[in-house]
């Protein structure tokens, strides 16, 4: 119990210096130092600063998308449910700093990332949540049925990831929010079956599951 609050303690203090930082702009000793471990038992929970990089984005992942999930479980489908996962995102991007660790960590280590790696094995979990929303709303006729569920996921998170990178460039992502939206009404647009009436105004599911 105390080494698992140990090392609960190291994760969240390295996510807020890698948040600031970045991965290449961390130094591992000042790490150490600030968590008043000798450098044996820190060890005995990291053994580099990579392991320490990919232990801090898997615990922040988790986290992040936990808090995604179950916004998106009260929606009234599984389009809206997509539309509102990343909704939620981009708003917990703004409201919780530390969450920039997930970003900067996933953009230092995914350049260098093979597919073999962990750090490509940890995106499974993010794929899958989208997957698995793609499949409920084509069970409920809202997503286009031919739409093979894992590659649609991949696109979706490529998106995402590519409205990250043109917010963060544009504004330092005082934006996201207003991009995320006009990404859900393009992605909504491509994902709604043909027995689903679009919207006139907004073509994407409306917040919360309401109508707009």
């Amino acid at each position: 119990m105390r080494s698992r609050r140990t090392r609960k303690r190291i994760l969240e203090h390295a996510a807020e210096v890698f948040a600031r930082d970045g991965y290449q702009g961390t130094s591992l000793n000042r790490i150490i130092r600030e968590s008043g471990l000798t450098k044996g038992a820190f060890y005995f929970h990291f053994e580099s600063k990579e392991a320490l990089a990919l232990a801090t984005f898997r615990y922040t992942q988790e986290r992040f998308l936990g808090q995604m999930v179950e916004r998106a479980g009260r929606q009234e489908n599984g389009l809206a449910a997509l539309a509102e996962m990343l909704r939620t995102r981009a708003r917990l991007l703004r409201e919780e700093p530390t969450l920039e660790a997930l970003l900067r960590i996933g953009a230092e280590l995914g350049a260098t990332a093979g597919p073999k790696s962990e750090f490509r094995a940890f995106q499974d979990l993010t794929l899958g949540q989208f997957a698995e929303l793609v499949r409920r709303g084509q069970t409920e006729g809202v997503i286009r049925s031919e739409l093979d569920a894992h590659a649609t996921a991949e696109t979706i998170f490529a998106a995402m990831i590519g409205t990250d990178r043109v917010s963060r460039i544009v504004s330092g992502r005082a934006d996201l929010e207003e991009r995320t939206e006009h990404l859900i009404e393009v992605l909504a647009n491509g994902l709604r079956s043909s027995s689903v009436p679009g919207r006139k105004s907004g073509s994407a599911p409306a917040r919360d599951g309401g109508p707009r």
